[in-house]
């Protein structure tokens, strides 16, 4: 019980990252820039690889798939998303309650995800990497509508799961006591009903 719901706190959190990691591929795919990496241009590896390079150095940044250096930017971009996305959660639940509208918290997580942005790729991760290489992974302007769906979808998602968790709980309740309905004869208050009259003999 403690894993699943372990597993629903972390779902916003994913879906966020999913989001992110979306729409920083098509438009690194698009855009094919030049990045930090000599003779190599942003495609839909490059801002995952990039946060291995942060690392490993700039070597570990690929335009093509690399097994270890895309897991393991893919590990440290949901580690990342769930510590985040944990903080902008419980922001999200302070300001708007537990049941958000979902315009509200699309709204409210947008604003999060580029707050987000600011300081975590244009201050730390430039200040961390001298050659900008998760920055210029990809299209710099591009980094503020990821971090925008990111924080929308993150919104969006607390919402759905907030609103479907009260009714699931009520089915749930329902079911325990299925299989017979109306008020039960024992407790009811009505006076019996009359027996039926006898045939006349």
């Amino acid at each position: 019980m403690r894993n699943k719901k372990l597993v629903a706190a972390l779902v916003p959190s994913l879906w966020a990252a999913a989001a992110l990691l979306l729409t920083t591929s098509v438009i690194a795919e698009i855009a094919a820039e030049p990045t930090a990496a000599p003779g190599v241009t942003s495609s839909a590896w490059t801002p995952i690889t990039s946060v291995t390079a942060l690392f490993f150095g700039v070597e570990s940044l690929h335009g093509s798939f690399d097994l270890p250096s895309v897991l393991f930017g893919l590990a440290i971009i949901l580690l990342t998303s769930v510590l985040l996305g944990s903080l902008a959660t419980a922001f999200l639940i302070y300001c708007l309650g537990w049941a958000p509208h979902p315009a509200a918290a699309a709204l409210l997580g947008a604003a999060l995800g580029l707050a987000a942005e600011i300081l975590l790729i244009n201050l730390l991760c430039n200040w961390l990497q001298s050659d900008n290489g998760i920055y210029t992974s990809l299209p710099s302007w591009a980094w503020f509508p990821a971090w925008i769906a990111w924080g929308a979808s993150l919104g969006l998602s607390l919402s759905h799961k907030s609103r479907t968790a009260p009714s699931a709980r009520t089915t749930a309740v329902e079911g325990v006591g299925g299989g017979v309905s109306g008020p039960s004869p024992l407790l009811s208050g009505d006076p019996s009903p009359d027996p039926l009259p006898h045939p006349p003999k």
